[in-house]
C-alpha cells in the first residue's frame, strides 16, 4: 500500500504519521509547519502554561518521535492547498490519503483522490462536537462521553464528512485533557491501521451520513480563552473524571466499524 499523510509538525503529528506509515509499503508525509505549540518557556499566562503542559505531556507520551520516519515535504500553513500540491500527490500514486492536523483541505486537492480513499481524522466526536478544541470542550461542558475521534471520508465542510468509525479511549482516574488527548491519538492511529488493512484486502469502508443531534457544539479558536480554561480546571478539581467513571453517562450514537 502506498500512503500519503497530510499533517502538522508537532510531536503528536509525528507520532501519528510514524505509527501509521510503518504499516504501509511506501509512505510520503506532507507536513504543514507552524510555530512551536510549547507555550513559550518565558511566558507565564494561564494559556501559555496550559499549552506548555500539553507539549511536555506529548514529549513524554510520544518520546522517540522527534522526526518523521517517512520522506517528508515541509510546507507553510495552508500551502497544502496550493494547486501544484495535487500534482505532487498524484505523482506519488497513493492508494490512500489520510489527513490529521493539517489545515482544511480544499479544491483542487479534495477532488483528486478516488472516492473512499481520502480520510480525515477529526479529534472529536462528530456530529456532536465540530470545529477546534473538540476534546477540550467536553471537559468544560462536563460531558466526557464526547471525548474521542471521528474517522470520516473527507468533504469540503468542517468535520462534516460521512463517518467511517468513531474512536473512544479508555479513561483513567487521573486523566487530564492532555493525557486523554494523547490516548485518543494513539487509538486513532491504531484504528487507521486497521482501516488500511481493510483497504489492502479490497474491502469497502463504511459511509454513514452525519445526522442532526439534539445537542451539537461548534467551537472556533477564538472561543478558547482564560475563562474557558478556568472552568476546565475547576471541573477537574471538582471531580469531573471520577463522576464520569462512576457513571452512567448520557447515551450517544456511535459508529463502530
Amino acid at each position: 500500500m502506498r500512503l500519503v499523510i497530510l499533517t502538522g509538525n508537532a510531536i503528536r503529528h509525528k507520532f501519528f504519521a510514524n505509527t501509521v506509515s510503518g504499516h504501509a509499503d511506501d509512505a510520503f508525509v506532507v507536513s504543514e509547519c507552524r510555530a512551536s505549540d510549547s507555550g513559550g518557556a518565558a511566558e507565564t499566562s494561564p494559556i501559555a502554561r496550559h499549552f506548555r503542559s500539553r507539549y511536555e505531556t506529548e514529549q513524554t507520551v510520544f518520546a522517540g518521535n522527534d522526526v518523521f520516519a517517512a520522506p517528508c515535504l515541509p510546507l507553510l500553513y495552508k500551502e497544502v492547498n496550493l494547486p501544484e500540491m495535487a500534482k505532487v500527490i498524484a505523482d506519488f500514486e497513493p492508494d490512500l490519503a489520510v489527513v490529521y492536523g493539517s489545515s482544511i483541505i480544499k479544491e483542487p486537492l479534495i477532488s483528486w483522490m478516488p472516492r473512499d480513499r481520502f480520510l480525515n481524522v477529526h479529534l472529536g466526536i462528530s456530529p456532536y462536537y465540530r470545529g477546534s478544541g473538540t476534546n477540550f470542550w467536553p471537559f468544560v461542558n462536563g460531558n466526557l462521553e464526547y471525548v474521542g475521534s471521528t474517522i470520516m471520508h473527507i468533504d469540503p465542510g468542517i468535520d462534516t464528512g460521512d463517518i467511517i468509525t468513531h474512536v473512544r479511549p479508555e479513561v483513567a482516574p487521573d486523566d487530564t485533557v492532555h493525557t486523554l488527548g494523547c490516548r485518543v491519538i494513539e487509538a486513532s492511529a491504531n484504528r487507521v491501521i486497521s482501516l488500511m488493512n481493510r483497504v489492502r484486502r479490497g474491502e469497502s469502508l463504511a459511509r454513514v451520513q452525519q445526522w442532526e443531534p439534539e445537542t451539537a457544539y461548534y467551537y472556533r479558536n477564538r472561543d478558547f480563552d482564560e475563562s474557558a480554561l478556568e472552568r476546565y480546571y475547576q471541573n477537574l478539581e471538582n471531580g469531573l473524571v471520577d463522576r464520569y467513571l462512576r457513571g452512567p453517562s448520557a447515551p450517544i450514537r456511535l459508529i463502530e466499524s
